[in-house]
């Protein structure tokens, strides 16, 4: 399945967003996932401090989409606590970070910025 570096890199940043939804904690997902992220980015001529960053990118993505992580339902609670009925599931279409943190992790893939200013020799 994984026949490139690109592909080894949405391989990482989905294993650690599968490992967060299972958890609903990123820093969890990143150290479950962060041996298995280290072999693929040897494997695949990776930076290291590219996968450490695709590992904690993704994993904050996650972390703030899904309905039962904490930081949604401390956000409903805190609602709540102000009179206002407002479940997790309604805040997250108005997550703008996490939805633009995602399409800027996904473009730094395909798109490398600094990959030629970050290459080790």
């Amino acid at each position: 399945m994984i026949k490139g570096a690109k592909t080894a890199q949405l391989g990482i940043a989905s294993l650690v967003s599968m490992v967060d939804c299972a958890t609903a904690n990123n820093t969890v997902a990143i150290i479950i996932s962060g041996g298995v992220a280290k072999d693929i980015s040897r494997e695949y001529d990776i930076d290291p401090r590219r996968t450490a960053s695709l590992l904690d990118i993704f994993s904050c993505v996650f972390q703030g989409i899904v309905p039962y992580g904490a930081q949604l339902l401390t956000a409903s609670a805190l609602a709540s606590k102000n009179g206002s009925l407002l479940s997790a599931i309604e805040i997250i279409p108005h997550m703008w970070y996490c939805w633009f943190l995602a399409i800027f992790g996904l473009l730094s893939i395909y798109i490398p910025f600094a990959d030629g200013a970050w290459r080790k020799k």
